[in-house]
């Protein structure tokens, strides 16, 4: 064999090598762009799917949990395609594009502005019984050296509850809040409080078809304004000790012993108690609506991320407070590696709000405090 024959036959081996490098390569980069458009799919739901009531939609609630990790995998796979240089970068960039106005409600950036005199000062706070669910006695102490120190002019607790020996303790801490009252729920073993510095008119429990409701909403004097304040507490996902592990191990990929089924299962819980939390929202929006051009201000906890239904319905009519004038996350739930802003005070457009913030000094429940100063508009 002449060594043009050997040098023909090794051409023609690596021209073979190559074309199935090239093939294996075109799979390869199909398959890619498969799941990216995938991705990109289930961004624009996670995103928009709080326009859809659960009921309808039912996996609304897991895609919205998800919404930031689809954000970091759609820019990955945008980064990923400008490096090879090829065009299909673009379909996660018009993903993302189409998403900007949720990314600004899910993550916030303002301008700081300082709060103008006359502002009012809102506090909410899930409390987690007033301290007393930590089970420690020095968690007991800072609870009720934050509410004895607070300067909020409207301060809504949720989770209030506690043990009837410690009321001495619970009134001293309160005593520079001139009106309060305490609403207890049996059914479901919960209490909301509304401390304020302004006198309270009257109340009204605002019922829905759903058990595990918790809302109540005050006519509230403040100068010459009737103001409609409610402060709620949304039915929770129910998440037990397994269902934190089996997340636990999704965010971090400890390990692979958490089987689809697992998910599912976490899923269908979050899943169905977005629907019974749409439900609510529907009775509390209705109640809204019937109160006129009175000011509103709504604080509680959600349970739900700022793409939630619950969360979209009530901006339709409302402003979210931390949005408006927050910075970042604004995560106020903590605990499990379970990351997420479910607390919220929103306003109508009677307010402008300023310097929102989620307090995370504050380490005595599951939950931070959320804060904001709202003023008067054309006061």
């Amino acid at each position: 064999m002449t060594s043009a024959t050997i040098r023909r036959a090794a051409k023609a081996e690596s021209d073979k090598t190559m074309n199935v490098h090239r093939h294996i390569g075109k799979i390869i980069s199909r398959l890619l762009l498969v799941l990216n458009i995938v991705v990109a799919v289930m961004l624009l739901l996670s995103a928009w799917g709080g326009y859809i009531n659960p009921n309808t939609f039912g996996w609304e609630g897991s895609l919205a949990l998800l919404f930031p990790f689809l954000v970091l995998v759609a820019f990955l796979f945008m980064a990923g395609w400008l490096v090879v240089m090829s065009r299909r970068w673009l379909v996660s960039f018009c993903a993302l594009l189409l998403c900007v106005f949720q990314l600004r409600t899910y993550c916030p950036i303002n301008m700081p502005q300082p709060v103008p005199k006359g502002a009012i000062k809102v506090v909410s706070y899930n409390t987690y019984g007033l301290g007393w669910g930590q089970k420690d006695s020095v968690i007991h102490s800072q609870m009720m050296d934050y509410l004895r120190n607070s300067d909020a002019d409207l301060f809504c607790a949720q989770e209030s509850s506690y043990n009837p020996r410690h009321k001495k303790v619970v009134e001293d801490a309160v005593a520079h809040w001139q009106y309060r009252d305490s609403v207890f729920f049996a059914k479901g073993g919960n209490s909301l409080t509304l401390f304020s510095n302004y006198p309270i008119l009257d109340r009204h429990v605002i019922h829905s078809s759903s058990p595990g409701h918790v809302c109540v909403a005050y006519n509230v004097k403040i100068e010459s304004d009737t103001v409609v304040v409610v402060n709620c507490h949304f039915v929770s996902n129910a998440i037990n000790p397994d269902d934190k592990a089996v997340y636990q191990k999704i965010v971090t990929i400890s390990d692979n012993d958490s089987t689809s089924e697992d998910i599912m299962r976490l899923g269908r819980k979050v899943n169905d108690a977005g629907m019974r939390r749409a439900e609510q929202v529907d009775s509390l929006v209705l109640y809204l609506k019937q109160q006129g051009d009175k000011p509103i201000i709504v604080c509680g906890d959600f349970n739900e991320t700022p793409l939630s239904y619950v969360h979209t319905r009530l901006c339709r009519m409302l402003n979210d407070a931390y949005t408006a004038s927050g910075n970042g996350p604004g995560i106020s739930y903590h605990l499990n590696k379970m990351y997420f802003r479910l607390d919220n005070i929103l306003c109508s457009s009677h307010w402008h709000a300023f310097g929102a913030r989620v307090d995370r000094r504050q380490k005595m429940s599951d939950h931070y405090p959320i804060e904001a100063w709202l003023k008067r508009v054309n006061k």
